[in-house]
């Protein structure tokens, strides 16, 4: 059922007598029918909240309430979006994948908790080099748990102004608890550097003690972090995350999962995609993406017919600074490629990268001996 856990929701807090929980799900799932089209139930749904209204039940929409801004600039302090799992590419581990599906089901196990009075704390903390999903993840996420990702926006949370930093945190975190969202805090490390940086200010380390407690406060809100320099945040800030993940360049078969689904729409045989993930090791996801859709850009623009060799070349040009496919540079570059992999850049593989016989890659070898 394509909206259980609006309606999940719904009934539980009906059951449960908690009117605003209630009202935040029958809303989103308002949000959700207007997307998708269901005029017919988004009316049915809309009249029930205008009763409801009308007969002056005092109950206080949250969804009613904007994203709240930046006082000096007016800024909106974060973006709001609806992730759907269809548009969101992410292959994981097996080890990462568990990691993710345990978190999912602890925030599902909510109610079993708290009947138990075992404090629920669904943070979770992603930390690695650019480029390994980290964005694509939380909205992975927040797309599997059927809510709206709130993703902060460090440009205008960042204030020049004294003070202001930390009332744009509060702000934007008390926000955060009113509603049923994913909170989501990119670039992390720009509010939650360690205190004993003896390069940072004292107005930063009052916004990192600001930050602590009003994530302390955040009760149930379910809120994700990610940054590229884990090393720099304050160690105060990983006790306050349940779960924590490191995102790694992708391992073969997640790479080749993300080219089969990158490719999926074009004629690659299977040979031809398992050599793009080998020419690929230790590239990022992210450079995955853009090489492939760079490619197929160009194709399609140009009208020329598919060929993996082509992309084959993009890829290594991606990887290698040194590699170009120019002839009078031809054997510098086929030299390099044998010293880095001599099993994998043989001279018959050369042969096609270069689009020349074998027997004339050998004799180019020959001529600089």
């Amino acid at each position: 059922m394509k909206y259980y856990p609006e309606i999940s929701k719904i009934v539980h807090g009906a059951l449960s007598g908690d009117r605003k929980l209630v009202m935040s799900y029958i809303e989103l799932l308002c949000e959700k029918l207007q997307s998708d089209g269901e005029t017919i139930a988004l009316k049915g749904f809309r009249e029930k909240l205008l009763n409801v209204r009308s007969h002056n039940i005092d109950v206080q929409s949250t969804f009613s309430r904007p994203v709240p801004v930046e006082k000096d600039n007016r800024f909106s302090l974060a973006d709001k979006t609806y992730p759907s799992s269809k548009e969101q590419h992410v292959f994981l581990p097996k080890d990462d994948q568990d990691t993710v599906d345990s978190f999912i089901s602890y925030i599902n196990k909510k109610d079993q908790l708290n009947a138990l009075e075992i404090p629920l704390n669904p943070t979770l903390l992603l930390h690695g080099i650019p480029g390994t999903g980290k964005s694509k993840l939380a909205a992975k996420l927040a797309a599997r748990l059927g809510l709206p990702l709130i993703t902060a926006r460090a440009d205008a949370l960042i204030s020049s102004y004294l003070g202001s930093t930390s009332k744009n945190i509060r702000s934007l975190l008390e926000y955060a608890r009113s509603e049923p969202c994913v909170l989501f805090l990119d670039e992390f490390d720009a509010i939650a550097k360690a205190r004993d940086d003896k390069n940072e200010i004292g107005e930063l380390k009052r916004v990192v003690v600001s930050l602590l407690q009003n994530i302390d406060n955040l009760d149930d809100t379910i809120l994700i972090a990610a940054t590229n320099h884990v090393h720099l945040l304050d160690p105060a800030i990983g006790r306050r995350f349940h779960y924590k993940m490191e995102l790694k360049e992708p391992i073969e078969y997640v790479r080749y999962q993300l080219f089969s689904t990158l490719l999926t729409k074009f004629s690659f045989n299977k040979r031809e995609i398992e050599l793009f993930v080998t020419l690929s090791d230790g590239l990022t996801g992210a450079e995955i993406e853009i090489i492939t859709y760079d490619y197929l850009r160009q194709t399609v623009v140009s009208g020329n017919e598919i060929d993996s060799i082509e992309l084959m070349r993009k890829i290594l040009l991606s990887r290698f600074d040194w590699l170009n496919f120019r002839i009078e540079d031809r054997l510098i570059s086929m030299t390099k490629l044998q010293q880095a992999d001599n099993k994998v850049f043989t001279k018959k593989f050369i042969s096609k990268l270069w689009k020349m016989s074998q027997s004339n890659v050998s004799k180019i070898f020959k001529e600089d001996n």
